[in-house]
């Protein structure tokens, strides 16, 4: 008897848990393009669709990366189609998605939930801050400077000391629920 299908309350949590894989593995085939967020939301379609297919302990981010590289590679035909781009060959594209997908850190869940701790410890001023640069539409530093009444530098060399904690509150967390703290 074959594998069951993941419930869908299952998928829903493998699917948001693997956002970033995806993104990044998006990220890295047409690195600097500004299609990355549509190109995503378009594997999130086809996976939702496909959801049935995915076989419960199979590996879901190498299915969706898989995913991903048919999606981005029907996405640089169209643009090489519009704008006359240079194309790599499918077997060029593919060996690159499979070194990139063989090279995704396998412990992605760890460090995200260490991040999602060691963010829940910031203050709220700081995690507002980084919310304003990261999440609501990528804002600009003089946007932001702005409507905090910071100027660029400060803002610059508060988000660096920012990041920076986060940093070692990862590393933190890691080794020590790796048992090296």
């Amino acid at each position: 008897m074959g594998r069951r299908s993941a419930t869908a309350l299952e998928f829903n949590s493998l699917l948001i848990n693997h956002q970033e894989v995806i993104r990044a593995y998006i990220i890295t085939q047409i690195p600097g393009s500004p299609d990355v967020r549509d190109i995503l939301q378009e594997v999130n379609i086809v996976l939702w669709e496909k959801q049935k297919a995915f076989r419960r302990g199979s590996n879901f981010g190498a299915w969706a990366c898989t995913v991903a590289r048919y999606k981005v590679l029907e996405h640089l035909r169209k643009e090489s189609r519009l704008r006359g781009l240079l194309v790599f060959n499918d077997e060029l594209s593919e060996d690159l998605a499979t070194e990139m997908a063989d090279r995704m850190p396998s412990d992605i869940e760890e460090k995200r939930q260490a991040l999602d701790y060691c963010l829940s410890s910031l203050s709220a001023p700081h995690r507002r801050l980084l919310e304003a640069r990261y999440h609501r539409n990528g804002n600009q530093m003089g946007e932001i400077a702005e409507e905090t009444g910071r100027t660029r530098e400060s803002l610059r060399v508060t988000l660096s000391r920012i990041r920076g904690v986060l940093r070692e509150c990862v590393r933190g967390r890691l080794g020590h629920e790796g048992g090296a703290g």
